[in-house]
């Protein structure tokens, strides 16, 4: 009764010492009487206190840190008497040495002896912990070593585990050691025990690799066959756990002679793996017959658990790795995985063909093709996208296997739209990889547009844009030549440039792929280019790009500078380059629309306005270059709108319409705009001046013969301003020009033109092609504003019917040269109209920006009680000197607006209330 009072008084005196341990509060006069009290029950070796102790000490050191020292030297000092406690006492320990790596380490002997005669369970703690306490490696080795002979099957497993973990740590290079390692572990795969077993296999795959590294070259291959027969000799053990190590430990050798990894897919012995000597095993004093081998691998593919299939699968690619000969058969067992029903293996198996083909040695047969199209369709997107990889690096033979690949991958397209953009990023490296087969899959391609020629907005498809990116690709490999590729394609994929950059961007950045489109489409559409392997912007890239495995590829500098789309200065100016990729889509949007894509062509191009609307007045374009931008691709949507009127009526020359004719109307005046509203042009007067030829050339040929003469004289006169301008310039005229003037020159003074004159001048509108420019840099808009103070509908001016009336005008002009002739036109809702001239003495001066007052009289006042008159400021086009005006007061040339109108609003008076 004494003793049983004591402890529960200890206890109970432990239990209120916690308190004061984890109490921040308690002074340290009271926490070292603590630590004294309990280092002194530690040498009582009495195992219900001395566990509360241990845990105690454990809690102080983390409450006070600066005592753990005192602690560790405390515990280790009696480490030795606490026999009942010694595993809880080490692992105390190897905590506080962790939290304290300055702390004194643990004596080897000091371990090994305690481990010996500790318990079973004390024992294993030990020796799955023994590399925290900072122990030689002679220790541990001994101590694990001897293990392995133990009666306890769990202590043999973890002494080999420990023996792997000693191997692994390296530094371990006694010749006799490794070979007693390595005899022990094949000792012990004929262990009783499954796990006992299963950590065998671990340590004979380890401890072998580190004997194959220790013999001489003459010896290592025979010792790495020996190590790697061992392995296939367990490969059918009953244990899930044990075959599956087994495949995982062929992985770790990752090599053997060529003839066993060959016997290793057959189940039928070889000859060459039979024949000749065997590999001796000299530490188990047995013979390692190549026999062993037969048939491992399939075996492993065969197995009814996914475990042991998914390591057969993964150590089968480790030993491609090292496989001079790879068959068939290995690819056709890799192929049969691929109908897996766990995701896991069929997954493996990709990784590993993947693996062959990066190697360059996967052919895919016909065979091999429905299993692989199976795999780009899976519903796991790792699966697609292993799958879609080995596409990228495959060499398919014939047509008939590029046509299926094809098809799976655009039938994958449809079903996972959301991998579209790894799908035409593999398309265009299966393009360049069989581009001699690029001319069929045209075939197809056009055919897919003729199918689709009533409903043009399947052009817009993904099918399709798949279709453009495997022929765009064909360029880039040096079997396939452009002249057999439409420049449909290349324009259309320019575009649709956001959508082919995201898919390769791994390969080339945005602006490369922009350059190599633009390249191709302009070389494409010259008449009678060749375009061949001597290209030097190919030939460039190719060199680059040697290797198509999936590699990021840039551009190199050294390709040309008509290559590139835009000047060294727009490459670091965003909103320059801005402007220049806009050109070359406006570009691409002509070839589409010559193509007979005009709804396409007008959705690009409205695409490019929206574009330009993003820029600001703050960016380094000038409001004038962002004016006339948008003035160019007005214009050329302009003409995407009046072209289908010429596509689907060629055969008749004097056809009309009113929607035609508006068009057309609405062209000539944009036209005229943007000559008289734009100052300081340089680059650009050629592209403008092509653009009212082009417009001389549609209305010539569609329109009656009344108009002809006219129109044509008007064409003569624009071709010869074009060639002075070229001639003052020193430039070259364009075939456009060059193929109009010679037509105009068949044709003569004659106002009759014959219709087959017409159909030889309408083929010039192929030669046109608005060709990219370099904006100005002082290109300014002529602009005005008009306000009428103070007027509105309820303030109406007053007037007296019969009489002038004088309407003030507040104006602003921007830009305007000294030599413009301006007018204010005075209308009213009946089409009545007055001019009044504005005096150049009203706006004289050096200023950009000029504002005066200016009271204009109207003469045009009716007999009514209200009306509104519209205002607006012109400015003459005195180069229109062909269709000049005669009238005998106003402007005598067209005149072209520079602000909207403004409504002025009248009120009547009667001329009582006028004199008054």
């Amino acid at each position: 009764m004494e003793e049983d009072d004591s402890v529960s008084l200890t206890l109970h005196t432990l239990a209120s010492i916690r308190s004061l341990i984890i109490n921040a509060d308690t002074p340290f006069s009271v926490i070292s009487s603590v630590l004294d009290l309990l280092t002194g029950l530690l040498p009582r070796d009495d195992s219900p206190i001395l566990h509360h102790v241990l845990k105690l000490l454990s809690d102080l050191s983390l409450s006070r840190n600066d005592l753990a020292p005192q602690i560790f030297e405390s515990i280790l000092s009696n480490l030795l008497r606490l026999q009942t406690s010694a595993a809880e006492s080490l692992a105390v320990l190897a905590s506080l040495s962790e939290r304290n790596p300055t702390a004194a380490a643990i004596d080897g002997e000091a371990f090994a002896t305690i481990c010996i005669g500790a318990d079973v369970s004390s024992r294993m703690w030990m020796l799955r912990n023994a590399e925290r306490f900072d122990l030689p490696s002679s220790v541990l080795f001994t101590l694990f070593f001897g293990f392995t002979k133990d009666p306890y099957p769990c202590i043999r497993r973890v002494a080999l585990d420990g023996l792997v973990y000693v191997c692994e740590a390296g530094g371990f290079d006694h010749a006799r050691a490794v070979q007693g390692c390595y005899a022990r572990a094949v000792e012990l795969l004929d262990d009783d025990e499954d796990s006992v077993r299963s950590s065998a296999v671990r340590a004979v795959s380890v401890w072998g690799k580190v004997l194959i590294a220790s013999k001489e070259d003459a010896n290592r291959r025979e010792c790495s066959d020996a190590v790697f027969l061992q392995l296939c000799s367990v490969v059918r053990d009953m244990s899930v756990d044990v075959r599956v190590e087994v495949f995982k430990a062929f992985g770790v050798i990752g090599t053997a002679s060529e003839s066993i990894i060959l016997q290793t897919l057959s189940k039928k012995v070889l000859r060459a793996a039979g024949k000749g000597k065997k590999p001796q095993n000299r530490f188990s004093n047995e013979s390692a017959d190549a026999a062993a081998a037969a048939g491992v691998f399939i075996h492993g593919f065969e197995d009814e658990f996914y475990e042991v299939r998914e390591a057969a699968v993964e150590s089968f690619h480790s030993l491609s790795v090292n496989s001079i000969e790879f068959p068939d058969e290995a690819v056709c067992l890799l192929m049969d995985m691929l109908y897996d029903d766990y995701m896991v293996v069929r997954l493996k198996a990709l990784e590993a063909l993947h693996h062959i083909a990066h190697m360059g040695n996967l052919k895919i047969q016909e065979t091999y093709i429905p299993a692989f199209l199976d795999a780009i369709v899976d519903t796991s997107e790792n699966i697609r996208l292993t799958a879609r990889n080995i596409l990228k690096l495959a060499k398919l033979p014939d047509m008939k296997l590029v046509n299926k690949g094809v098809d799976g991958v655009l039938k994958s397209l449809e079903m996972y739209p959301q991998d579209e953009p790894d799908i035409l990023s593999t398309l265009f490296l299966l393009g360049q990889n069989h581009s001699n087969f690029v001319v069929n899959i045209i075939k197809r391609f056009r055919a897919k547009l003729e199918t689709d020629s009533g409903n043009k907005s399947e052009f817009n498809s993904r099918q399709v844009s798949a279709f453009l990116m495997f022929i765009i690709s064909a360029p880039l490999s040096n079997k396939q030549s452009i002249t057999s590729i439409p420049p449909l394609a290349f324009s259309y994929s320019l575009a649709m440039l956001g959508k082919f950059s995201c898919g390769l961007h791994d390969m080339m950045d945005q602006d490369t792929l922009l350059a190599y489109l633009a390249h191709c489409t302009t070389r494409s559409a010259s008449s009678g280019t060749e375009f061949n392997k001597a290209d030097t912007f190919l030939n460039a890239y190719r060199r680059s790009n040697a290797d198509h495995s999936g590699d990021p590829v840039l551009l190199p500098s050294n390709i040309p500078a008509e290559s590139k789309p835009m000047a060294s200065k727009e490459e670091l100016d965003p909103a320059l380059k801005l402007v220049s990729h806009i050109q070359l889509k406006v570009k691409a949007a002509w070839l589409l629309l010559q193509s007979a894509f005009s709804k396409e062509a007008i959705r690009a191009l409205r695409a490019c306005k929206q574009e330009l609307s993003t820029l600001t007045t703050n960016s380094s374009i000038s409001n004038g270059a962002l004016g006339f931008m948008c003035q160019y691709v007005h214009l050329i949507e302009l003409l995407a709108q009046v072209w289908p009127h010429f596509e689907n009526s060629r055969h008749t020359s004097t056809c009309r319409s009113v929607e035609l004719e508006l068009l057309m109307e609405e062209l000539e005046i944009k036209l005229m705009e943007i000559r008289c509203r734009f100052t300081g042009l340089s680059t650009e007067v050629s592209l403008v001046m092509e653009l009212v030829i082009l417009g001389c050339l549609l209305r010539l040929y569609k329109f009656e013969i009344c108009c002809r003469l006219s129109c044509k004289k008007r064409l003569s006169a624009t071709v010869s301003q074009l060639e002075l301008h070229h001639e003052q310039q020193c430039t070259k005229p364009s075939d456009f020009l060059t193929e109009t003037k010679k037509s105009l020159q068949e044709i003569g003074s004659s106002g009759d033109i014959s219709c087959l004159t017409l159909l030889d001048l309408i083929k010039k509108f192929n030669c046109f092609s608005p060709e990219q420019f370099t904006l100005s840099g002082n290109l300014q808009c002529v602009s005005a504003e008009l306000e009428v103070p103070g007027n509105g509908p309820y303030n109406p001016v007053s007037f007296v019917a019969g009489l002038p009336v004088a309407i003030p005008c507040e104006i602003k002009l921007l830009n305007v040269p000294r030599n413009s002739r301006l007018w204010l036109r005075i209308s009213r809702s009946d089409d009545t109209c007055q001019f009044v001239y504005l005096d150049p003495n009203l706006y004289n001066g050096g200023e950009t920006e000029k504002r005066f007052m200016f009271t204009a009289v109207a003469c045009m006042t009716p007999r009514a009680v209200v009306f509104t008159l519209q205002v607006s400021i012109g400015i003459e086009c005195l180069f229109e000197d062909v269709c000049c005006r005669k009238h005998r007061y106003g402007p005598k040339h067209p005149v072209t607006y520079l602000c909207k109108e403004r409504e002025v609003h009248f009120s009547h008076v009667s001329r009582t209330e006028a004199v008054l």
